[in-house]
């Protein structure tokens, strides 16, 4: 999906945003160190990594990262906003106003035939258990909350951290250039169990998260904690597998990093 039609007018355009949000974030961000520095330098040499891998970020990434709590989880959103390179703009999620208008057009109801297709052969296959599913996108605001709130991202956030503090000394300090290395080529010890606020394919309608009931309650849901037991020892993992295989090939998964045996992305033709 492309937001600007002309390309010299979207440069200049992203070139005033950015130095416009780039500058909101280092007032704020000046104004959070204060706050911080019974906790030594450590939080403002987070700050300062996340300024230096952010500088060139488009706009409306950066302005993300404004409402992100933490210099530890802006910084593995950068990482992420870094590695998604020039596919960012197409990835990023919808407006609120492209969200509201999507359920009325050919896509959604095409998607929505799919997803009823799933769960008619799942039902079909087993009977009396049923396949539950959220239709809803979800919005960037609720991506920030999410991942503002989530365990595993502070989890992994914090390893994040640990590792740059291993390569980069806070008192020498290290280029910009480096800190955007290190922050892509970082791989983390267990995934974070969300998509960088903007990145989740959530956002733009075009994953679903299917959960199994019966007499509607929940038998197997979309707790990462009990994906194994729940879905891959109860050989619910295979049986939604086969009833999204049955339902045509616009579906791909399940979602293998984090492991998500109930996120199925839908495949626009």
């Amino acid at each position: 999906m492309r937001y600007w039609s002309c390309e010299p007018r979207r440069s200049a355009l992203l070139t005033v945003g950015r130095l416009a949000v780039t500058a909101v974030l280092s007032v704020d961000w000046a104004i959070a160190m204060p706050a911080q520095a019974a906790a030594g330098a450590t939080e403002a040499q987070q700050q300062k990594w996340v300024r230096q891998a952010a500088a060139d970020l488009p706009p409306r990434a950066l302005a993300t990262l404004q409402r992100i709590a933490g210099a530890d989880r802006r910084l593995l959103a950068v990482r992420a906003y870094l590695r998604a390179g020039s596919s960012l703009d197409e990835r990023w999620s919808w407006s609120q106003q492209q969200l509201d208008s999507y359920p009325t057009t050919a896509e959604a109801k095409l998607a929505a035939a799919d997803i009823d297709a799933v769960i008619a052969a799942f039902s079909a296959a087993n009977p009396g258990f049923t396949l539950g599913v959220n239709r809803l996108p979800r919005s960037l605001e609720v991506q920030i909350a999410h991942w503002n709130e989530n365990r595993s991202v502070g989890i992994t956030a914090a390893a994040l951290v640990a590792a740059l503090e291993r390569q980069f000394s806070a008192a020498a300090g290290a280029p910009d250039a480096a800190v955007r290395s290190a922050l892509i080529q970082w791989q983390p010890p267990v995934a974070a169990a969300l998509a960088a606020p903007g990145l989740s394919a959530h956002g733009q309608a075009r994953a679903f998260d299917f959960q199994v009931e019966r007499d509607g309650k929940v038998i197997a849901g979309i707790e990462s904690a009990s994906a194994r037991q729940r879905w891959d020892a109860a050989g619910w993992t295979r049986k939604l597998r086969a009833a999204v295989a049955s339902a045509g090939n616009r579906f791909a998964g399940p979602l293998a990093s984090p492991y998500e045996p109930w996120h199925y992305a839908w495949i626009a033709p």
